[in-house]
């Protein structure tokens, strides 16, 4: 399932799921923060895990795999628990 030519996958964010469900993750239309650095190591924490359990739902509903925009962020989260560790 891909979305128009050239714009990458469809958007999954509720695919026919509970608002509960919908609340565990964090669809690539959602808000993100743009600064990661003032948030608390618990926010991020569930930060992550909602970006997780996004690209999980991605990676299987979409042959082509996770949303860049997901992807990105699950990339911005990483970099940030590493200079975490660093400091």
């Amino acid at each position: 399932m891909s979305g128009p030519a050239g714009t990458g996958p469809a958007p999954v964010a509720g695919a026919g799921t509970s608002p509960l469900e919908r609340a565990t993750r964090l669809s690539p239309d959602d808000p993100f923060p743009e600064e990661l650095l003032d948030l608390s190591l618990e926010h991020l924490q569930i930060l992550h895990s909602r970006i997780c359990r996004q690209l999980e739902l991605e990676y299987l509903t979409d042959p082509a795999g996770g949303h860049p925009v997901t992807l990105d962020r699950a990339h911005e989260l990483q970099i940030e628990f590493t200079s975490r560790l660093l400091r």
